[in-house]
């Protein structure tokens, strides 16, 4: 397509979206979104109008506009809370995320997808690049005492890539360049300045010149590209490492609400979508891990590591002072804790490093649309188990502090014994035991908890789902009780195993059995329980269900139950059964809702398992 065709629907676009807004206004909320304009502000108003239009048009009672600015008014703007969301290149997002706790919560997914599926969708890179003439410049080393061009200092794609790969050559672009000369934006300028002789070298972003060339601008053969990297499926010439796209970032006072709204609107996009085609992107995704930004500053000592190297402990302890509040009742080991903390320090450290070795080799080996899928799944399963624990969170602490409350009886007991002389090594053998009994009972229930909410990669086992079952009963046995619902089972004997991943079936049945207390919550009859059975069908499949005696479903609402963002709850987000049965579905198995002869809502699921006889039952009931 033609640029001057793409201008054409860029104007025609930016023209409806301020129809939108016009006629929205007078009702309704304002929303800024700044964005970045690296390429210029009007250019970017076009490329971003739509989109704006785009959310107007799905999040109701709002108008969202783009407000474009530089590097320099895009920290005046968050610093002053100007702008509610802002979209910007990754170098810009850590330093805002570190001083003024922006969050993000997508990431845009380039217009490259449309193009192949083999082309990386969610990295940038820069190039570096010089003349194609016989100057003597074949490598990065090659500039020391030449002159070079960029578009800013803070400038992420403009400079700080190119810096990077600069450093680990040993060569320092403020001291051996000769000259080094910053154009600003638009990044066209740095590409003009090489070809008109002003710099021997320069950087700009990954892709520009590429554009440059569509539109006949320039001529690719005239440049030699320095450091070249065959990253497979990277569309451009490439110099430097890999990172992620541009993110799109909430501000601390925008509303929580506003953000899910807006992060399931842009999800939602259609690849081919208008807004997407006139930004020259193909959606959004899930919100990427910036890791390899942070090691750039890092490396580099910029943004917010532009720090003094050495640290003392009362910084380290006014840092992590916050900890203690968990200490609560464990105050006589706070000289302890610092030294703890100082450990943490240094193995964490050595963690970070660790996994930014990791992180940029799965960014560099990144697969096609299916893995991006089934990552964009497995984050949104581990969101789903973070809620289950909070909606459980007084149960736990429930259950947690019993056995806190009985090491503190046993102890107070046992101080005043020995004060009176009155206890006798036996007895005080038998009240530390006792003590140590009831320490490992808590300790088990946070190591429960902390196994099911942590975020791990798939883990596939050979297991017996009544064992998953039962610690799925332990989890809620406590949230059952407090509610009065009586939680039972009827678990077959003899069961085939099941090769699954533990935590994420676990998930799925802590789902099912909280919609079926919530079910009864809601019902007025006097039966409030709810049954987990197992059982193997005709097939050799293993089957489990979950039975409740609540207000049922309606015939509509079982039609739709398993569909995203669907919910019968008022304040439900309408994923929880979504993930459930992708989970299911995964695992070789199917998930579907049934109503048996009393009435009573059972939803069940099935996994694969070898055939085996099944001849008595084992009932239990908590």
């Amino acid at each position: 397509m033609s640029t001057k065709y793409r201008h054409f629907l860029q104007a025609v676009c930016g023209l409806c979206a301020l129809l939108v807004v016009s006629t929205s206004e007078a009702w309704a909320e304002d929303v800024n979104i700044a964005v970045l304009a690296f390429r210029g502000k009007p250019e970017a108003v076009q490329k971003w109008q739509p989109t704006a239009a785009f959310l107007t048009e799905r999040v109701a009672g709002h108008v969202f506009h783009i407000v474009p600015l530089t590097l320099a008014e895009m920290q005046q703007a968050v610093q002053s809370e100007s702008v509610d969301f802002i979209l910007t290149n990754p170098g810009n997002y850590v330093e805002h995320e570190a001083a003024h706790g922006v969050t993000r919560i997508a990431t845009i997914r380039p217009s490259a997808q449309r193009l192949s599926t083999q082309h990386k969708t969610d990295t940038l890179g820069a190039t570096i690049f010089t003349r194609d003439v016989d100057n003597g410049i074949e490598t990065i080393g090659d500039l020391k005492g030449k002159r070079f061009m960029a578009i800013r200092e803070n400038a992420f794609g403009g400079f700080q890539m190119a810096w990077r790969e600069m450093h680990a050559q040993g060569l320092d672009p403020f001291e051996d360049l000769a000259s080094l000369m910053f154009v600003g934006f638009p990044q066209d300028k740095a590409v003009e300045g090489v070809l008109a002789g002003d710099a021997d070298a320069g950087t700009v972003r990954a892709g520009v010149l590429e554009n440059l060339a569509q539109t006949g601008m320039i001529k690719l053969s005239d440049l030699r590209i320095l450091n070249a990297q065959d990253e497979p499926g990277f569309p451009y010439a490439l110099s430097t490492r890999l990172y992620p796209e541009w993110p799109f970032a909430k501000l601390k006072h925008t509303p929580e609400m506003l953000s899910q709204q807006v992060v399931i609107a842009l999800l939602g996009m259609p690849t081919d979508h208008t807004a997407a085609f006139i930004g020259d992107y193909a959606g959004w995704t899930v919100p990427l891990d910036y890791q390899p930004v942070h090691e750039l500053f890092k490396e580099l000592h910029i943004g917010p590591y532009d720090i003094p190297v050495e640290i003392k402990l009362s910084d380290l302890i006014e840092q992590y002072w916050q900890w203690g509040v968990f200490a609560g009742v464990l105050m006589g080991i706070a000289i302890l804790w610092g030294v703890r903390v100082e450990h943490l320090v240094a193995e964490r450290t050595a963690e970070l490093s660790q996994a930014n070795a990791e992180l940029e080799t799965q960014i560099y080996e990144r697969k096609r649309a299916e893995d991006t899928a089934r990552q964009r799944q497995n984050e949104l399963a581990h969101v789903s188990r973070v809620n289950t624990m909070g909606e459980l969170t007084a149960s736990l602490a429930h259950e947690i502090n019993q056995p806190l409350s009985a090491i503190a009886n046993y102890a107070t007991g046992s101080v005043r014994r020995l004060n009176l002389d009155t206890i006798s090594p036996a007895d005080l053998h038998t009240v530390m035991s006792t003590i140590a009994a009831e320490a490992e009972r808590a300790a088990e229930v946070i190591r429960r908890v902390r196994a099911f909410v942590r975020k791990g990669e798939l883990s596939l086992e050979t297991l017996d789902i009544n064992a998953i079952a039962r610690e799925a009963m332990d989890i809620t046995h406590a949230e059952a009780e407090r509610q009065h619902i009586e939680l039972g089972s009827v678990f077959a004997d003899a069961l085939p195993p099941v090769v699954v991943d533990k935590v994420q079936i676990e998930q799925v049945l802590l789902n099912l059995i909280g919609n079926a207390m919530e079910a009864i919550q809601d019902a007025d009859g006097a039966q409030r329980i709810v049954t987990i059975s197992t059982y193997q069908d005709d097939h050799g499949d293993v089957i489990a269900a979950v039975r409740d005696t609540g207000v049922g479903l309606s015939q509509t609402a079982r039609e739709q139950l398993f569909e995203p963002f669907y919910s019968t709850k008022s304040n439900g987000m309408g994923m929880g059964l979504s993930i459930s049965r992708s989970i299911i579905e995964a695992s070789g198995g199917r998930m579907w809702v049934e109503v048996d002869a009393s009435g009573a809502t059972v939803f069940k699921f099935s996994l694969p398992g070898a055939p085996k006889p099944t001849n008595k039952t084992e009932t239990r009931h908590v």
